[in-house]
């Protein structure tokens, strides 16, 4: 698969450095502002990319181009994502997919009506320590209570609190917790549960009205989830799953969890232990299998849950007042 990629930030480091490892992946191009071109050159100097735009309409006429990655800030991605469909690109996403459900649905169609793969970017469905967990949610018999926790202080915190407001702080950008930290606990659980009968969302924000940390309580039919996410503290990272006949505890934040441990009649075992340092590795392998195979089945059913998540998301907003403009 032959990748374009746009951005220069962090998260698209981090997918040069994985998309590297994968033989039967090509990033053809890279397509950053023009603000940005020396960085964008670096880049495509350290990872071998050919080409260096900034020109995003005449970066998606590249016919040799499959596929487009972005990994831009929150509020383009819905613009960027359907220029390039229209384009007639399939599009890996950066979370969160959208801002709205509403324009999460729009690609979707376009997606579909054009044959063309849509692929939000997020780690969870397939790390081996989210597996173990859906394998052996079963045995800790009905669930009473479900417990996620990440909460980490941002590296741009301190900027903010000065009144530096950099993109990840900034409503206009959809920046907040929410979008960010809190969504992986909120894509974890959706992913094991389905959509919950109820949203509520319990956000604080600041001074701009962002919200710098929440919580997030999903209504099951039986139990309860609450998603607790922060940039403005931290502390440890996990989850818990209990139930009638045991538990299943997680060691880490559910986007990079290392172990996964099993509590069963009295005795605590570990499913599963798993070295993620942040790659995205396992990921890009389903996405480039899914390509070289044709699996608009797989790929459709992860969008699927997707297009829920953002109505999740879009009722947690309303229930906490989260500006989103």
């Amino acid at each position: 698969m032959r990748i374009g990629v746009v951005g220069n930030g962090m998260i698209v480091k981090r997918f040069l450095e994985d998309a590297a490892g994968i033989a039967q992946s090509e990033v053809a191009a890279i397509c950053v502002r023009e603000q940005s071109k020396k960085k964008g050159e670096e880049l495509a100097g350290r990872y071998g990319i050919a080409r260096v735009d900034t020109d995003y309409a005449q970066f998606l006429k590249d016919e040799k181009m499959d596929a487009v990655y972005l990994g831009l800030s929150n509020h383009v991605h819905y613009p960027y994502a359907k220029a390039a469909l229209e384009a007639g690109k399939h599009v890996i996403c950066e979370k969160p997919f959208t801002v709205a459900a509403s324009e999460a649905k729009e690609l979707a169609g376009i997606a579909k009506e054009k044959g063309l793969f849509l692929w939000e970017a997020f780690k969870i469905p397939y790390s081996p320590v989210f597996g173990a967990v859906k394998e052996h949610l079963g045995e800790v018999g009905p669930v009473k209570l479900v417990q996620c926790n990440y909460s980490r202080i941002s590296s741009r915190y301190g900027q903010y609190k000065s009144g530096e407001v950099l993109p990840a702080f900034d409503p206009k950008t959809a920046g907040g917790c929410l979008y960010d930290i809190n969504l992986y606990n909120l894509h974890f659980v959706t992913a094991l549960f389905g959509k919950p009968r109820s949203v509520n969302y319990f956000a604080n924000k600041g001074y701009n009205g962002v919200d710098t940390s929440g919580v997030g309580v999903l209504e099951y039919e039986g139990f309860q989830a609450i998603c607790c996410g922060a940039k403005d503290s931290g502390s440890p990272c996990g989850a818990v799953i209990q139930g009638e006949d045991g538990y299943i505890r997680i060691d880490g934040p559910v986007s990079s969890a290392k172990k996964a441990w099993l509590m069963k009649d009295g005795e605590e075992t570990c499913l599963v232990e798993f070295e993620d340092n942040g790659q995205l590795t396992e990921e890009l392998l389903e996405f480039e299998r899914q390509f070289e195979e044709g699996d608009f089945a797989a790929c459709y059913a992860m969008l699927t849950h997707s297009l829920m998540m953002m109505e999740v998301v879009d009722l947690a907003c309303e229930k906490a007042g989260i500006l989103r403009s």
